[in-house]
């Protein structure tokens, strides 16, 4: 099996970059990623509240992902599907915050990083806490059509996401802008809560397969998530309620074309069962996700 190195990282999806792997549809393949700070939390002196001011004052560059990866029969015009099916946990991991974030500065007047095990399923918060980990890819995405996009950001090629169905057992679709598609991916968490008020970030290693949809982008204006049980579309904006209605309309193409319903009854089957929820809520632009139950979709007459 193929296995991508996380010493092969970027900090933009960007369509001039060249590929430093290919790999053919259907291929199972092996994505090391490096945490959001680049490995810097494995240098103690690097997590101080100091270090990170200084970092800040200079042009924090975080969020680094693995990639370009060229995807063999990707062109524009394509669905990428993108099969998640393994993401495993490094040992360690960290937490922490930048107060300006949530505008929390008269909380905690420094930046604070805490460094965190993970061991046995588990994130080791305290000697009286452990809590079981739920493993996300928060960056995932393509090359944008004409633009170098920043890892740390979203847009239609996805990004910086932060979604909690971003997980094994996924297929993420994505729009194919450039030949190869140019995946790349990265900032995997431990865990993390709805919005990314927080997480445990680490390194990871993620098992991969993709196949290419002739044509699938046609109707896809922002990136879908199949999960289990769930359909799931992210929309990305700020404001945040843009992302909302961005999502929203997403998912009544998708379950028209699912379905064969007119947007009419899956807008009422919608309001029913289906559910906002916040992605990544830190810095603009936003994503918010319409979360559709696939129990709900019938056959198409």
């Amino acid at each position: 099996m193929q296995r991508i190195a996380r010493d092969r990282l970027t900090p933009v999806f960007d369509r001039r970059l060249p590929p430093v792997a290919r790999v053919a549809q259907q291929e199972v393949f092996l994505v090391e990623t490096e945490d959001s700070r680049g490995g810097r939390t494995r240098v103690p002196e690097h997590t101080t509240p100091e270090y990170l001011l200084e970092m800040r004052r200079k042009g924090y560059h975080g969020n680094p992902v693995t990639g370009p990866i060229y995807i063999e029969g990707a062109m524009p015009g394509d669905a990428l599907a993108v099969q998640i099916l393994e993401q495993t946990c490094d040992s360690l991991g960290y937490m922490g915050y930048w107060p300006f974030l949530f505008h929390l500065e008269d909380y905690f007047p420094r930046p604070n990083t805490t460094l965190v095990e993970i061991r046995g399923g588990h994130v080791l918060f305290a000697d009286d806490i452990r809590i079981p980990v739920r493993p996300v890819i928060g960056t995932i995405g393509v090359a944008p059509a004409l633009e170098a996009i920043a890892s740390g950001s979203m847009g239609r090629h996805c990004g910086n996401v932060d979604v909690q169905e971003m997980a094994a057992g996924s297929t993420v679709y994505l729009p194919v802008f450039v030949e190869g598609a140019l995946l790349c991916l990265g900032d995997c968490h431990a865990i993390q809560s709805d919005g990314e008020i927080g997480s445990v970030e680490m390194r990871s290693e993620v098992t991969l397969r993709c196949e290419v949809i002739p044509g699938g982008a046609a109707s896809m204006t922002w990136p879908r998530i199949e999960t289990a049980g769930s359909l799931v579309t992210v929309g990305i904006a700020t404001p945040l309620e843009e992302a909302a209605r961005q999502a929203l309309r997403e998912m009544l193409v998708w379950i028209e074309e699912r379905t064969g319903m007119s947007r009419h009854e899956a807008y009422l089957l919608a309001g029913c069962v289906g559910d906002w929820r916040p992605g990544q809520v830190q810095i603009p632009n936003y994503s918010m996700r319409c979360i559709f139950p696939k129990q709900y979709l019938r056959s198409r007459p």
